[in-house]
């Protein structure tokens, strides 16, 4: 198999995408050739020797579409990539269709988020398949989905013998917008205060966009006015490669966000052994086997007090036992949501049926 990549970032460094090189190093064991077609190509370094790039760049439209569309043509009509598999955009699956097709090339989507629009629709009519991490993750009835788990890489992701830190840090991680909801967590952090608990706030992530300045101004506004701005802090962007620290030595993980698909937060967390609490409603399902442990680390959400009351049965926790349910999480992770795991269920799924394995 020669596997058309197509994806916005590819950098080690960055703080969102910068778990794709990880992916492209376990598709590149099983396929012949990979290619990546990016927007835009930061830190390469180790990729596998199968591996080439190139990268579109996000100046001028016209431009970048033309070098796109060389750059597919390139790939499917010249080099012969048989397998087309778009990252996250459904724009990239229509952009590649029409070439892709007179190549006779196979197209596929992975796709995690529950906001559902026009283009979302006709990139799910055009590819073979979709992939998802959850029933959640892809809110459009179509037999074409594939639920597969996410890729959480656990040799990046994991405590190694960290302990949390003293006094009590809690971690929330995510772009500050309010999909991701922090100030219900600055809120519940100033709930418990109140409550006379000892606890302090690291919240990680910064905006993309223009409205995401307006909202940041907003939560740190919220942590001045609520008397907070000793016990809150706000990181910004952390790349991909150094925010496992921030994991281990926070004693729980917040995540109010509302997206709507399997938070990728969340499965950091969890792969870091760390208890994690949240509204997302693709947990209940993943937490069903945990019982009443599980039930603990939900919240309604919104709800500030909800959340407080979640984080302070967690604090009241003895220590042996919040770690034992870390270890439990852990391991949902390793069994459903491993980065090479994933990887071959996405080749498998992939390969021609006529053919044995690449």
């Amino acid at each position: 198999m020669k596997l058309l990549f197509l994806t916005q970032v590819l950098d080690r460094a960055d703080a969102v995408l910068g778990f794709v090189p990880r992916w492209i190093e376990g598709l590149a064991r099983r396929c012949e050739r990979v290619r990546v077609l990016a927007l835009e190509v930061g830190d390469v370094s180790g990729l596998p020797s199968n591996v080439d790039v190139r990268e579109i760049g996000r100046k001028g439209w016209i431009a970048r579409y033309l070098r796109n569309r060389r750059y597919l043509r390139e790939a499917l009509l010249d080099e012969g990539f048989d397998v087309v598999l778009a990252h996250m955009v459904p724009r990239y699956t229509l952009l590649s269709s029409g070439i892709a097709r007179k190549a006779g090339a196979r197209e596929f989507l992975w796709y995690t988020h529950g906001a559902v629009d026009a283009r979302l629709e006709r990139a799910v009519k055009a590819v073979e398949l979709v992939f998802t991490a959850s029933e959640e993750s892809l809110r459009i009835e179509t037999r074409k989905k594939v639920v597969t788990g996410h890729g959480i890489d656990l040799e990046h992701f994991s405590a190694r013998g960290a302990e949390p830190v003293r006094p009590i840090r809690l971690l929330g991680v995510g772009r500050l917008t309010p999909a991701k909801d922090p100030l219900t967590v600055v809120a519940a952090v100033g709930i418990l205060v109140a409550r006379g608990f000892d606890v302090h706030l690291d919240l990680v992530g910064g905006g993309l966009v223009a409205s995401d300045e307006a909202y940041s101004a907003r939560v740190a506004e919220q942590i001045e006015v609520g008397g907070l701005a000793q016990r809150v802090v706000l990181h910004g962007s952390v790349p991909y490669r150094d925010i496992v620290p921030y994991y281990q030595r926070s004693t729980m993980v917040l995540s109010a966000s509302r997206t709507g698909s399997i938070d990728k937060v969340v499965l950091e967390a969890m792969a870091c052994a760390r208890p994690v609490i949240t509204c997302n409603d693709s947990f209940p399902r993943l937490f069903r086997e945990l019982g009443a442990d599980g039930e603990a680390l939900l919240f309604e959400a919104g709800s500030a007090a909800s959340l407080a009351d979640r984080i302070e049965g967690i604090l009241r926790l003895r220590q042996p036992v919040r770690v034992a349910l870390g270890e439990r999480l852990r391991a949902l992770v390793a069994r459903d949501h491993e980065v090479d795991a994933l990887m071959g269920r996405l080749v498998e799924r992939m390969q021609p049926p006529s053919r044995g394995k690449a």
